[in-house]
């Protein structure tokens, strides 16, 4: 992935010659709403190399769901029951069920969490909860977090990195997989339970989401494989990591940091809900999930990108983005990058509309910290197809 505007040039650059085109190789299946502009929407996939996947876009009750998927291909085929790696959407969930912990008093967001954790260590000391879910807490991912994981480590090895700390409790923003981390483990020791069946009682089974933290728990057929579209190497495509083949059995709060962070795999439908869900205030087909003054302090700025991302803001495990190309609005949600794949799912905060896309691998080219699929399908869903629903 490119993360200097200098890599991604040179990656843009090459994207031409390198990458695999999906040019008169998508088929496009349509549900729902219709839809006026899906070849658009075709040449926005082909344009970012777009290694199939499915785009849902909803006003209201009304929805449209478009699959769109390569001739030929078999492991990027998109339908309804395509489960989807959704990388860093994960922390929406993540955020709803430490609040939903939260309004049980279970937790608190103002809580330390050097108390929530089952061991304590001075480099946690001042960090709080809400920290963790806004990127403050003084803590950045390093190259010790996979290696830990891979190894069967501790997050207390991951702390002790170098590099690990990069700041003072609450003085900076970074963004960091491991903070969301270390709130899986909380989670855990919260609960009691494995942390996925924690987001299966607190969440899942609530909103009636089809989707899961453990790979493990799937049928492999159902997975859209994940292949990066300029890799350093030939590699084959990701369904699962060698860490979702394992399954979570039991609770091990010191050692399950590597799940919430980005490791939810659901349908496109079941990010929807989600996304609607958080875009109505808490309330989903007349069931109040959590209050409305509560999914109000998620979408409150807490924290900004910076000079590289002047127009990316950040609250509760959601990222507050304004666009340019579409003045005076704003929109809310989260993206995702994992082995290839570059999701987005996010609403106008003003008219609730949605929009979410998945995929199975696409140029992760970026504008700042934002990819440029996601801007594209941004300018595609808010400003050219969802205008003209009636």
């Amino acid at each position: 992935m490119p993360t200097t505007p200098v890599k991604t040039l040179l990656y843009r650059a090459a994207l031409p010659l390198l990458a695999p085109s999906v040019r008169g190789k998508l088929v496009t299946e349509i549900a729902g709403h219709p839809v006026t502009q899906a070849k658009q929407l075709e040449r926005i996939f082909t344009r970012h190399h777009v290694q199939g996947g499915s785009v849902l876009l909803g006003r209201g009750e009304d929805e449209a769901v478009l699959h769109l998927s390569v001739r030929g291909n078999d492991n990027h085929r998109a339908g309804d029951d395509t489960m989807y790696r959704v990388a860093s959407l994960t922390k929406m969930a993540t955020t709803l069920v430490v609040l939903k912990l939260c309004g049980q008093e279970k937790l608190a967001l103002t809580d330390e969490i050097n108390a929530l954790l089952p061991a304590q260590d001075s480099l946690l000391d001042g960090i709080t909860l809400e920290m963790l879910l806004s990127h403050r807490s003084g803590l950045c991912d390093t190259p010790a977090y996979d290696r830990v994981l891979a190894s069967g480590g501790t997050y207390l090895d991951v702390l002790h990195a170098p590099g690990a700390v990069f700041a003072r409790p609450g003085e900076a923003f970074r963004y960091c997989n491991f903070g969301f981390g270390l709130a899986g483990c909380i989670i855990e020791q919260a609960t009691g339970l494995p942390l996925c069946d924690a987001f299966d009682e607190l969440l899942f089974r609530p909103l009636e989401l089809r989707a899961t933290l453990s790979a493990a728990s799937l049928a492999e057929e159902s997975i859209m494989e994940i292949t990066r579209v300029l890799a350093r190497r030939k590699a084959p495509g990701i369904k699962m990591t060698a860490l979702g083949r394992q399954p979570m059995t039991a609770p091990d709060p010191l050692r399950h940091f590597g799940h919430s962070a980005g490791a939810m795999y659901a349908d496109i439908a079941s990010v929807g809900r989600m996304l609607r869900l958080i875009a109505s205030g808490g309330e989903l087909d007349g069931v109040r999930y959590l209050p409305a003054d509560v999914i109000g302090e998620m979408m409150r700025i807490r924290s900004d990108y910076g000079e590289a991302s002047p127009g990316m803001h950040y609250g509760l495990g959601l990222v507050i983005y304004h666009d340019e190309a579409l003045p005076g609005r704003t929109f809310i949600g989260h993206q995702g990058f994992a082995y290839g794949c570059v999701d987005g799912a996010f609403f106008d905060a003003q008219s609730g509309d949605r929009v979410i896309s998945l995929n199975g691998g696409a140029s992760e080219a970026r504008a700042g910290r934002m990819g440029l699929l996601n801007v594209d399908v941004i300018r595609w869903a808010f400003g050219k197809e969802l205008p003209g629903w009636m």
